[in-house]
């Protein structure tokens, strides 16, 4: 009777061994391996962040899923208790909109203000024109000036840059600029006469008279000389046309017509 009880339990155990063995395989069996890649947002990792991370989707050990997954996100330090529920959330704060785009209008005025200011300054200076405004990003613009003045003497250009920055309506600008000064030809009549007399004299061998003189431009000057000239037949009345012109070496160079001369009148 013992002997048949020991054979009868042994042969059940057996038994119950092998269905467990069939109908009940083992967890690692069915267990997927997932990776953050699996999974199109970091909520969605967030779910299956379990207790001792058994799919490794917390590299850095902070408990946090698959940090770098795309939002909609879902944060809970430590993970889940399986499934995602029942844990406080934080949604990641949306970004602030971004300021306005600096009105070029506006840019452009604020650029005008500095180019008109050094203008008064520089006495030199007796106009500007404006070149145009390019924008060199959202919040700033390059807007460029010219300005130019002339004197009898000499002529000054400038090149004018503004940068201007801000956003939307409230602008700041600051201007620099590169200024050259360019020497004008100008004959003036004290310089002019004194060579117009010294020409006359070489032609007439003798002292002239100035009946007229005249600005022909800014670098010529005219005259008409007169002189009496001695002859055999008694004394005569001459008179010639000289100009004295300054040329690109800064000399004057006198010219002059054929003298005209008629006898005196008794």
């Amino acid at each position: 009777m013992r002997k048949w009880l020991g054979g009868s339990l042994a042969l059940g155990v057996a038994i119950v061994l092998g269905l467990l063995m069939v109908t009940a395989p083992t967890a690692s069996a069915h267990r997927r391996d997932y990776d953050c890649s699996d999974f199109a947002t970091q909520a969605e990792a967030e779910e299956y962040l379990l207790p001792g991370d058994p799919y490794n989707l917390d590299a850095d050990g902070d408990g946090i899923a698959c940090e770098d997954n795309p939002c909609p996100c879902s944060y809970s330090p430590g993970g889940s208790s399986g499934g995602g529920g029942g844990g406080a959330t934080t949604t990641e704060p949306s970004p602030p909109p971004k300021p306005p785009k600096l009105n070029k209008a506006v840019a452009r005025s604020a650029a005008w203000a500095k180019a008109r200011v050094f203008n008064r300054r520089n006495r030199l200076i007796s106009r500007v024109s404006f070149q145009g405004c390019r924008r060199r990003s959202r919040y700033k613009l390059r807007c460029e000036f010219r300005g130019l003045g002339e004197t009898r003497a000499s002529r000054e250009k400038c090149a004018m840059t503004a940068i201007v920055k801000g956003e939307g309506s409230h602008a700041h600008a600051k201007l620099r600029a590169t200024c050259r000064s360019e020497r004008v030809l100008h004959l003036t009549f004290a310089t002019a006469i004194p060579e117009l007399r010294a020409a006359g004299e070489e032609v007439s061998h003798r002292g002239v008279v100035f009946i007229s003189t005249r600005r022909i431009s800014d670098v010529e000057i005219g005259a008409v000389l007169e002189w009496d000239s001695p002859t055999k037949n008694g004394p005569e009345e001459c008179e010639a046309r000289f100009a004295a012109r300054l040329n690109s070496s800064d000399e004057v160079v006198v010219n002059h017509g054929p003298p005209s001369c008629t006898p005196q009148s008794s």
